[in-house]
């Protein structure tokens, strides 16, 4: 019996979205299938976690593909549960095997010659455009372009449009950039191919040319629009498409090498690594917003936020060592640079977007944007307030020393949660980051309650999806921890992708199952395996022991914090405001590094008491730099100018370290300590004879 038409469009949509239908042999995978039709999906599952688990590449996803009939396919992706789930893992990777696109112009140009030629018969034309989609994709839209706007040659003009429509999705983009050309003749044939094409992509640009005074131009984009449906704002939609690029989002068959643009009307392809390509698109499509609406702040913030997020991950990419990003180590500085010209405004917009939608790395460039932009007049209105408040440690650290940083420590505004911040920020030793994907009820209540134990920062991905493009843009990750169970993808895609990616080679892997021992066989002994349900208990538990004996990130970006806080708070006592909330905190970290623990005491110094004199004399005494013990000696100096009396054991350990024969700058800066501390005269005779000296040819010490 025949198959009802939404079966067999299904079925031809999967052959349409892979290239193929060419059947070869692959034995697993026709195993699976014959199992799944006898009802024996148990069997069927296993066979198609063994492929999984071999995690074939994208050549032998295809191969797969071709290896059973289409009617096979949609039997396999109709069934509900991980059947579906694990042939739709195969089907992505197969769509993304297709041959390299050649860019020889001479071969391009003779094809095309072919294409639009009036004596050109319909078989040599279609043989002709077959060997452009086949062999040269997208590098055939600029000669086809420049037929576009020929208005000598109508035939030209006709054909061109229709190979671009059977180019299809490869050409949007460079159709798109065509769109900006200064000959109307081109636009109009541009937007034509646009129309027939009907790709998503250009419902914004078709919403603004919908308004455009060139009437063909117009009628043409207005016409797509009813065709499709499509109302709307043109920069509404075109920073919707910048969002979704900005987290890593790209359609089905979108991805390319290169990205367009158009210079002096000529559309010039520009080879990007993969990794950045998103975030091209997404500065794109901000750009082409600001273009169409230069006073739109949402515009100008959109672009900040692509500016903003690119630099980070460009940044955070090289931190992990990808080669491949590293030659793009200086465009970062640009980005940055562009994003702090776009206006306080526009970061602190960029501030908010980048809370409301979990976007660490574009909030935290914004909020690193901010401390230079804002002022002592300004910062009383900015996000970096809001930032304090946020759950994640840290956009709040970051916000704490960016505030200090705006108005040099003078009239910090909350001045009191400022401090309160920075007194958490400069305890921290390590902060291990955590990445959570799959989202129940119990995950949800453990990741908030880990959120808040010092050392942990998690963030967490409602699916596998989102979770591979969370760690695409933001790969300073120590643990990912994936539920077993997924809405959408199988454990093995997660994993396969953070094994590929070089950047998270240090990366742990846990997962959370409920029977840990069949996870064991399914998952191996190369990642670890909490119980669940998923709690903050046992979450920190399975992470420590993940990270068990591992040099981990996270003590390096421990000490950033805590070297930015101390700074920030140094920075703060030397404009007399009060730290009194993080004293203690301070006192605490004189046996850290000396990038911690010397603004530390010099904090200690100028806003200190009694109560942090016996941190500090164990910081004078101890077994730390030089440096370090004349920063306690000349703060326990300040704190003695400041209270009453001396403490016996103080006044010994100065004299004991001004008696020495150690450095004479920890002396000095010891003696000139007791020139400041209140002691009564019978204890002053006493000191000068104990430090007395004869200036013979020799004395003992």
């Amino acid at each position: 019996m025949a198959r009802s038409f939404p079966q067999s469009l299904l079925a031809a949509a999967v052959a349409v979205v892979v290239g193929g239908s060419v059947l070869a042999q692959g034995t697993s995978l026709q195993e699976a299938s014959k199992a799944l039709r006898l009802g024996q999906k148990e069997e069927a599952v296993t066979k198609l976690r063994e492929i999984l688990s071999s995690d074939p590449s994208n050549a032998d996803a295809l191969a797969l593909y071709q290896s059973i009939s289409q009617d096979e396919w949609y039997m396999l992706m109709t069934e509900k549960g991980e059947i579906q789930q694990i042939a739709q893992s195969i089907l992505d990777r197969a769509k993304t095997e297709r041959r390299e696109r050649s860019r020889d112009e001479a071969t391009i140009a003779e094809l095309i010659g072919t294409v639009t030629s009036a004596d050109s018969d319909y078989g040599t034309r279609q043989a002709a455009v077959n060997k452009l989609i086949a062999n040269h994709g997208e590098f055939a839209v600029p000669g086809l372009v420049e037929k576009l706007g020929n208005k000598d040659d109508e035939e030209g003009q006709i054909q061109a449009v229709s190979a671009l429509t059977q180019i299809g999705a490869a050409a949007v983009l460079p159709l798109i950039e065509a769109l900006k050309s200064s000959n109307e003749l081109t636009v109009q044939n541009a937007a034509a191919a646009l129309s027939m094409i009907g790709d998503a992509r250009a419902n914004g640009y078709m919403l603004s040319l919908a308004n455009d005074s060139r009437a063909g131009v117009s009628t043409i984009a207005k016409r797509y629009l009813e065709k499709k449906g499509i109302q709307g704002d043109a920069v509404a939609t075109l920073l919707d498409s910048s969002r979704s690029y900005l987290k890593g989002t790209v359609p089905p068959g979108g991805f390319s090498e290169v990205v367009w643009t158009l210079t002096d009307d000529k559309l010039v392809a520009t080879d990007v690594p993969a990794l950045v390509y998103p975030s091209e698109l997404a500065k794109a499509c901000a750009a082409d917003a600001v273009r169409i609406a230069p006073a739109s702040l949402e515009a100008r913030s959109m672009l900040a936020q692509a500016n903003l997020g690119q630099a980070n991950l460009i940044e955070a990419s090289i931190a992990k060592g990808d080669e491949a990003v590293m030659p793009l180590q200086g465009v970062a500085a640009d980005l940055k640079i562009a994003a702090l010209a776009s206006g306080v405004d526009s970061l602190r917009a960029a501030l908010e977007a980048g809370m409301k939608q979990g976007m660490a790395p574009v909030a935290l460039g914004a909020i690193d944007a901010l401390g230079a932009a804002e002022s002592n007049e300004t910062v009383g209105q900015s996000a970096l307030l809001t930032a304090l408040d946020s759950s994640d440690k840290r956009i709040k650290y970051a916000a704490a020393q960016a505030l200090v940083r705006a108005t040099g420590g003078v009239q910090v505004p909350q001045a009191d949660k400022v401090v309160a911040v920075l007194s958490q920020a400069v305890a921290e030793e390590a902060v291990r980051t955590i990445q959570v994907i799959g989202e129940t009820v119990d995950s949800k209540a453990a990741v908030a309650a880990s959120s808040g134990v010092r050392g942990i920062a998690v963030d967490a991905s409602a699916n596998a999806v989102s979770g591979m493009r969370d760690l695409l843009v933001n790969p300073n990750v120590d643990v990912v921890v994936i539920h077993e169970i997924l809405p959408d993808r199988q454990p093995e895609d997660v994993i396969g992708n953070i094994k590929k990616d070089p950047r998270m080679s240090g990366t742990r892997i846990v997962v959370v199952a409920k029977d840990v021992e069949a996870a064991q066989a399914r998952f191996g002994d190369e990642v670890g395996y909490v119980q669940a349900p998923l709690t903050g208990e046992n979450l920190i538990a399975a992470v420590n022991t993940a990270l068990d004996g591992v040099t981990s990130a996270g003590a390096q970006r421990g000490e950033a914090y805590a070297q930015g806080a101390s700074n920030a708070l140094l920075a703060m006592a030397g404009k007399k405001a009060s730290i009194d909330g993080a004293l203690a905190s301070l006192a605490a970290q004189l046996n850290r590094d000396d990038l911690v623990a010397v603004p530390a005491a010099k904090a200690l110094g100028l806003a200190g008491n009694q109560g942090q004199l016996d941190a500090l004399v164990g910081a004078m005494t101890g077994a730390g730099s030089n440096d370090l013990k004349v920063a306690a000696a000349s703060a326990i100096g300040e704190v003695l100018a400041r209270v009453a009396g001396c403490p016996d054991n103080v006044l010994e350990a100065l004299v004991g370290v001004v008696g020495s024969e150690g450095e004479v700058s920890l002396r000095t800066a010891a003696a000139v300590a007791l020139g400041k501390a209140k002691v009564d005269g019978a204890k002053k005779a006493l000191l000068q004879k104990k430090l007395g000296r004869i200036a013979g040819a020799a004395h003992e010490g």
